[in-house]
């Protein structure tokens, strides 16, 4: 083989090699595309299943608020109640994106601050109906809070399907 004759194979071969690099590229290129979209999806899943989860411990904490209310435990309460208050304050913030649109916490967190205050001012009420009251704020935030976890747990498990 002549010189001229191996310059032009090398070419050829060259220009080949390029194009296979190129269509390779285009190749991985549509497969990372596809990969970052799996990983956000997932990355959503599982901060959505972390909200649920987040939403379902307050509402079992929710729980032992009223427990201790119905056994009026002023102490365990009142710390209950703040704490669960301090929870939902961050809560609603770090997890705003996987709640239900027009989801408010204001009325909860509202509920357990006057729940918190008049036991750690005045005890718990000597007055039945008071004490309905103040037992059905605390089921109005545990179920409020099994609301939230449900609909955050359909909503993931919807996207799914």
């Amino acid at each position: 083989m002549t010189a001229s004759n191996w310059n032009w194979l090398l070419t050829f071969v060259g220009t080949v090699a390029s194009i296979v690099g190129i269509v390779f590229s285009w190749l991985a290129w549509i497969q990372a595309t596809g990969a970052k979209k799996a990983a956000e999806e997932a990355s959503k899943a599982v901060r959505t299943q972390e909200t649920a989860y987040e939403f379902s411990k307050m509402a079992t904490d929710a729980k032992s608020l009223l427990e201790s209310v119905q056994t009026r435990q002023r102490e365990k309460a009142v710390i209950a109640a703040t704490d669960l208050a301090h929870a939902l304050m961050i809560a609603r913030d770090r997890r705003a994106h996987y709640l239900p649109v027009g989801f408010s916490s204001e009325l909860c967190v509202d509920n357990l601050h006057r729940i918190g205050t008049l036991l750690a001012t005045e005890g718990f009420p000597k007055i039945d109906s008071q004490m309905e009251k103040l037992l059905d704020r605390c089921h109005q935030i545990h179920g409020s809070l099994c609301g939230i976890a449900g609909v955050v747990d359909r909503t993931e498990e919807g996207s799914k399907q």
